[in-house]
């Protein structure tokens, strides 16, 4: 009886086995071929939300080089909110944010610099545009910090 019941025990606990590794390789075969429902993958957010998180920011002023800078946004609908940093600015908020049809704008404001009205897109992973202040303007461009 007791070697019956361990059988039994055996059958059951490898059926599972087989059963969650078939799945397993299911749901791989099915993001490799990009044939996966919508929302059973793990990047559903990013896919929906590509620009919130922290960006490494170039500002790009033709005759004074590239500044680096941080833009970090947090994106609900098609408002955009976050924060900005540089050494040339110091902190800075984002005013006004908008995310629409692949497109940002938003106006970036300090405590001891000129507010800076920013707009530009999302291509190939990247965001890039141009930023005016103080007179003139000048373009930009980020790439997503690494996770």
């Amino acid at each position: 009886m007791r070697s019956k019941a361990l059988s039994l025990m055996t059958g059951v606990a490898l059926a599972t086995i087989l059963f969650t590794a078939c799945s397993a390789i299911a749901q791989h075969h099915g993001a490799l071929m990009g044939n996966e429902p919508a929302g059973s993958r793990s990047m559903t957010k990013d896919d929906g939300d590509p620009i919130s998180g922290e960006w490494n920011v170039s500002c790009i002023v033709p005759g004074h080089g590239t500044t680096p800078a941080t833009f970090t946004f947090k994106l609900d609908g098609e408002k955009v909110t976050g924060t900005c940093y540089s050494e040339h600015t110091g902190a800075g908020t984002i005013r006004d944010g908008k995310w629409a049809g692949g497109k940002l704008s938003f106006v970036l404001d300090f405590e001891k610099h000129e507010s800076i009205a920013v707009k530009g897109g999302l291509k190939d992973g990247k965001l890039a545009g141009e930023f005016t202040t103080e007179g003139f303007t000048a373009n930009w461009e980020a790439k997503k910090k690494d996770r």
